[in-house]
């Protein structure tokens, strides 16, 4: 495929899915980089060369270029250390890119002339674009080749491929649940939340901020009960298994009238607050600020990295995401993050050797080391979080049973972001729930159109 043909493809690309599932959550991007840094891809490949290290620096080596974003380097970096060390014949070269700039830069790198062998993909919905665009490598018949047991990847892996074919390997795969903090919990005079209803969850943590009332932190910040992040909207939805995208809004509605509740009833964050950028949700959990914390999985590997370096002794613990009433207990949501190989890289059965690496057993066992779920998930891992992390509670993220928080759906992204541009404004209080709905239905139904 023509690459001017990739650039306008990859400029149509858009937000996806409800988090980057990265420490920030953020997966925003502006859906015109590509296609206006069109006529600039050859100086912004160069600058992405320069900034990481040259081919020629593995000496005789084939050389592979591996991008990712900044959230992702803790643990990836162990895995690509680990390969190099067993390699003779190759070095992977991992270039990190800050999170908030990563879309906008593989967008660029795709569209034109670019070293990037193997690239970090956020969620299936963006894979689908990039394939659909002829940028990453038809992987099937290697796959089909290899050592890799796609079983183990679990009932996510029926919705990773595109046409039939695949083009990328999960390296890990998210999951949502109610991080606490053990000794506010204790301090309140309440029990331990187990599996709740959402319902249940409003009441538990109304109880909980009236018994926290005038308490500080060790450093005088006054307490609070919860905190849920402003890049998750319709979780409630999700968790329905009806999407951003589907007709009936009834769920949606229902999880903005929730989030709405919760951050205005004096329990959690207000969204104001958590909109400002001055207070992060896991700084906020790690000072011993807040009880509740609705999050993905990353926050094990947060915490632990934190604990290692003398940031935090907080007594953390996990329980099952709270559940709509009528759902089963245990229902949360998740997607995999994915790592491709380039429809341009020189080295293809190299690359893919190192894929399968990543996203094997080898790649499985060093992300548990470091308090990450991989894709290729095991009894072995769910243990070895356990034992690495010191908390037994870590079991529930992988007893949970997720459900794909976005589809295999090209344009998903556009319905997210229609939908926390109007859930924005609702719970800012500049909309009513009424208005809201309306104007979203409005914006899908345009979107729709065009398909």
């Amino acid at each position: 495929m023509k690459k001017r043909a990739i650039a306008l493809l990859l400029g149509a690309a858009m937000v996806m899915g409800l988090t980057a599932c990265g420490s920030s959550g953020s997966d925003t991007a502006s859906p015109d980089a590509a296609a206006d840094a069109e006529s600039g891809v050859e100086a912004e490949t160069a600058q992405d060369s320069a900034e990481g290290q040259a081919s020629e620096a593995s000496g005789d080596k084939v050389n592979l270029n591996f991008y990712i974003w900044s959230d992702e380097e803790n643990y990836i970096r162990k895995v690509v250390d680990a390969y190099n060390a067993e390699q003779d014949a190759v070095q992977v070269t991992l270039n990190v890119v800050p999170e908030s700039d990563y879309d906008d830069k593989l967008k660029v790198m795709l569209a034109g002339e670019t070293d990037a062998d193997l690239v970090d993909i956020r969620g299936v919905g963006q894979m689908s674009t990039y394939a659909k665009a002829g940028a990453l490598l038809d992987i099937t018949d290697k796959l089909a080749g290899s050592d890799i047991d796609t079983s183990v990847y679990g009932e996510m892996w029926d919705t990773s491929d595109y046409e039939g074919k695949y083009y990328a390997l999960p390296t890990r795969t998210t999951c949502w649940a109610l991080f606490y903090n053990a000794d506010l919990i204790s301090e309140a005079g309440m029990e331990a939340p187990g599996q709740m209803t959402w319902e249940e969850y409003v009441d538990y943590s109304a109880q909980l901020a009236e018994a926290l009332s005038g308490k500080t932190a060790a450093d005088g910040s006054p307490l609070k009960a919860g905190f849920w992040v402003n890049w998750i909207y319709h979780f409630y939805s999700v968790q329905h298994g009806v999407y951003a995208n589907d007709e009936n809004t009834e769920y949606i509605q229902a999880s903005l009238e929730l989030l709405n509740e919760l951050m205005s009833n004096g329990s959690h964050y207000t969204f104001a607050e958590v909109s400002s950028g001055t207070y992060d949700y896991m700084t906020e959990f790690q000072n011993g600020h807040v009880a509740l914390v609705p999050n993905g999985e990353w926050c094990v590997n947060m915490l632990m990295e934190a604990e290692a370096n003398g940031q935090t002794d907080v007594n953390w613990e996990v329980a099952p995401m709270p559940v709509p009433e009528g759902v089963a207990d245990g229902t949360s949501w998740g997607q995999f993050q994915y790592a491709a190989v380039t429809s341009t890289c020189k080295y293809p059965d190299e690359a893919f050797d190192f894929l399968t690496y990543l996203c094997g057993e080898e790649g499985s066992s060093i992300y548990s080391s470091t308090g990450m779920i991989h894709a290729y998930s095991s009894d072995e891992a769910k243990v070895s979080l356990a034992e690495a992390s010191g908390k037994e509670s870590t079991k529930f993220l992988f007893e949970a049973d997720k459900i794909q928080e976005q589809p295999n759906v090209g344009n998903y992204g556009e319905f997210t972001t229609a939908l926390g541009e109007h859930a924005q404004l609702y719970l800012l209080g500049e909309t009513t729930i009424d208005e809201c709905m309306s104007n979203l239905k409005t914006q899908c139904d345009e979107i729709r159109s065009k398909q």
